[in-house]
């Protein structure tokens, strides 16, 4: 299938990243929606294309939480598209509740971070294959709050002491070091890290206790639509605004030169990905 670019996005059958994709298409792209669930992500394909009057809009069966599904995923793209333009790196969760990836690590670090890590390495050929290749992760300024404990990756301190957003936070820290860390080790791709802004998503709805829900339900009133926040992703997936802003944050399409401690450590970032690289080497091998 070769012709129009190429845009994957991970979680594109919801919230932000059904708005994301559904603006992409609207620009002529074929966009593949990478999504879990089945008939949530037809459903999506079928709204986008109509809305959009484009075609070329693909459901790929995608569980972030699975690095068997990962590795499909990946080879499914291959074998379709071959050529990747840009990777939108969007699906994440929120969970108060300690919980688990099928390989055992935390869920939010496997699923916001460790499954992205593995997608993206497993693409990386059909990036390279582009002629101004760009990853998109989409982040959050909860990074802020965000430190990295190497040895709680999976939970090892027990449901009594899981603290649900503090978990957040560092995989939202993560997807910041990884664009960095990317970004310097693949000149060649363009890698950015964004937050979307207070966005009326469902992501406080799920995997969540009831009060945790309600309060979510509740400030979704003061948020701002799904629309407003695809603005930065599909800024960053086609602007040629951002060329030599690789491995930068940005925030309303705004490039965000003040980075918490955490947020520009590099040696933190090279430790990360040597730890990441450890957690998934077994997936990575042909």
């Amino acid at each position: 299938m070769k012709g129009k670019k190429t845009i994957l996005i991970t979680g594109g059958n919801d919230g932000i990243g059904k708005s994301t994709a559904k603006a992409l298409a609207r620009k002529g792209l074929r966009v593949v929606l990478a999504c879990r669930n089945e008939a949530r992500a037809q459903k999506a394909v079928k709204e986008i294309k109509k809305q959009s009057a484009n075609e070329e809009v693909v459901f790929l069966p995608c569980d972030l939480a699975s690095f068997d599904s990962i590795r499909e995923a990946a080879r499914q793209f291959k074998d379709k598209f071959g050529q990747l333009d840009v990777l939108v790196n969007n699906a994440g969760l929120y969970t108060s509740h300690l919980d688990h990836t099928q390989e055992g690590y935390e869920l939010q670090f496997g699923v916001n971070h460790l499954g992205h890590f593995l997608l993206t390495h497993l693409l990386l050929g059909p990036l390279k294959q582009a002629g101004e290749p760009r990853v998109v992760n989409v982040s959050s300024i909860a990074y802020l709050h965000g430190q990295i404990d190497f040895n709680n990756l999976r939970g090892e301190k027990g449901p009594e002491h899981y603290d649900g957003m503090k978990a957040y936070a560092q995989s939202k820290l993560a997807n910041v070091l990884f664009t960095r860390e990317l970004a310097r080790r693949y000149p060649e791709i363009d890698a950015f890290a964004l937050h979307p802004g207070a966005i009326r998503t469902r992501i406080g709805n799920k995997h969540t206790a009831w009060y945790t829900s309600i309060g979510w339900h509740l400030l979704k009133i003061l948020m701002r639509p799904t629309e407003k926040g695809a603005k930065t992703p599909v800024y960053l997936a086609t602007s040629p605004e951002v060329k030599g802003a690789s491995g930068q944050f940005f925030d309303d399409k705004q490039r965000q030169r003040s980075l918490s401690e955490a947020g520009r450590n590099d040696a933190l970032a090279r430790q990360l990905w040597k730890v990441s690289m450890e957690m998934a080497k077994e997936y990575l091998r042909n």
